[in-house]
């Protein structure tokens, strides 16, 4: 029993010494540095690296190709409709003149309105004894009237009156001096008519 025991510790300690000369030794491959960890690691980590790095250029190229296809698309969309869009701005255009007319002859028509009934308010109470000589618009909503009578009482009495027609809002005495007509005494006056804003424009 003790004599295999000797035999296999003997065995265990053998080591093997190659007396060959070195031009005749064969080599052996130390692959070692494969599972060091120095080295697996980071080649690991690099190759990670690197796939990600792919993928993201990847998806970046086809991203933009994809948005490059699209910015095609809806450029030749907008190129085929093109002459629609000139078109409806150029009818667009057209309706502004036509809206533009059709504001005119309804300024026209209320306008006409305004002037035939403010005409007749100012002559229909015109005393008997007093002439206008002049009527003048000063601006937009007043106008200047001048007149002569024969009797200094009926300038008031015509301010009253005009003061109550639809068309009038206020009237106020601007001058007033004596002259003669024919030798009689007369009376020159100017008055000032403010119109009402609102007249007119009832349709």
């Amino acid at each position: 029993m003790a004599t295999k025991n000797s035999k296999s510790s003997k065995k265990a300690l053998a080591i093997t010494i190659n007396l060959l000369p070195g031009e005749h030794r064969k080599k052996q491959t130390d692959l070692t540095w494969v599972t060091d960890r120095r080295i697996v690691w980071p080649t690991v980590i690099f190759i990670v690296a690197v796939f990600c790095a792919v993928f993201v250029y990847a998806y970046t190229v086809e991203t933009i190709s994809s948005l490059e296809a699209e910015l095609q698309s809806v450029r030749a969309a907008v190129d085929r409709e093109r002459p629609l869009l000139v078109k409806i701005s150029e009818l667009e255009k057209n309706q502004a003149v036509i809206n533009t007319k059709i504001n005119a002859l309804k300024s026209i028509q209320i306008n006409k309105k305004r002037w035939v009934v403010l005409f007749e308010n100012i002559s229909s109470v015109l005393p008997p004894n007093m002439w206008l000589t002049s009527v003048g618009q000063v601006s937009e909503f007043n106008l200047e009237m001048k007149g002569t009578t024969f009797d200094f009482s009926e300038v008031a009495e015509y301010m009253v009156k005009l003061e109550k027609q639809v068309s009038v809002d206020k009237v106020s005495l601007v001058t007033i001096s004596t002259m003669k007509v024919d030798g009689d005494e007369a009376y020159s006056f100017t008055l000032k008519v403010v119109l009402k804003r609102d007249f007119g424009e009832e349709g």
